[in-house]
């Protein structure tokens, strides 16, 4: 009778797993050890003078594809991206230069590989995006038709800003086709106090760079009262005569009075046919209507 002991079923797989993974690590050391190509992603850094007088609109690439030959030690080392040097390219021309072609590029990228051989680069053109930099001062206007009031309230004040104008500071192409203006609207349904805001500005391109960013913005704001008077009037030329009353609406600021010294005069005038009522009146209030407005001078 034969007896199988339960530590040989055991011993016998893991020998077959040790054989396993010794032959797999000669194959690999093997293989790593041999020359292959392999195409990877290698870092590249575009260069040129005076970065401040310029503006990126479209970054270049930070890696650029490219085939490489070499043993499997090296290729693995560039497709992990460890210590390995980037290529440099110097832009001659930065606003100048709008792309460049593959071959262009192989000298700088062959220079910077170590223990490894460039077969080509793969990547066919690298696009650039780089302009001058130029700056532009923009007057301020206030689109006074964006206010909306309360009803019977008006601005009584002048319009005061913190600053007259902006700077903005960007690409050529963007600033080149800027307005020499830049209109503030009031984005707000109904104004009924005195107003004072501090506007950000906005709707220009991200691209710009703008000092300040934000004005002040304040105007004084008053109620007006609705008022109407009957002002007697007489005229007399030749055979005829004037002897009425005329319907004067006008408003006045909230708060304000009419004096004695305020009072309101009729100033008659004869223009062609016409008798003309001119109201003579404070500054205090504003002559809304007169009716009527006009006499036909009949003799």
């Amino acid at each position: 009778m034969r007896i199988k002991y339960p530590s040989n079923l055991i011993s016998q797989p893991k020998i077959l797993l040790y054989c396993f993974i010794v032959g797999f690590f000669i194959w690999l050391f093997n293989e790593l050890n041999n020359r292959s190509n392999a195409t990877i992603l290698y870092p590249i850094e575009f260069n040129y003078d005076n970065k401040d007088e310029f503006f990126v609109l479209s970054p270049p690439p930070s890696f650029i594809e490219i085939s490489i030959n070499g043993t499997g030690w090296n290729l693995v080392r560039n497709l992990l991206k460890f210590n390995i040097k980037s290529a440099e390219y110097n832009i001659n021309k930065p606003s100048q230069t709008k792309f460049l072609l593959s071959n262009s590029l192989i000298p700088n990228i062959s220079q910077s590989l170590e223990n490894v051989d460039l077969n080509y680069v793969v990547t066919d053109s690298v696009f650039f995006n780089i302009e001058l930099k130029e700056s532009k001062d923009l007057e301020i206007k206030v689109d006074t038709s964006t206010f909306s009031f309360k009803e019977n309230y008006e601005i009584i004040s002048d319009i005061f800003l913190s600053h007259e104008r902006i700077s903005v500071e960007g690409p050529q192409s963007i600033i080149n086709s800027l307005s020499n203006e830049y209109t503030i609207e009031i984005d707000q349904e109904v104004i009924d106090s005195d107003f004072d805001e501090d506007i950000k500005i906005d709707g220009l391109d991200n691209n710009l760079t703008i000092n300040p960013e934000i004005i002040n913005l304040n105007f004084k704001v008053a109620e007006f009262l609705n008022e109407e008077i009957s002002l007697k009037i007489n005229y007399e030329e030749d055979d005829f005569s004037l002897d009425t009353l005329i319907l004067v609406k006008y408003k006045i600021k909230k708060g304000d009075e009419m004096t004695e010294s305020d009072s309101l005069y009729v100033n008659l005038k004869n223009e062609s046919g016409f008798i003309i009522p001119e109201i003579i009146y404070p500054s205090k209030i504003q002559i809304l209507n007169i009716s009527p407005n006009s006499f036909i001078l009949d003799k």
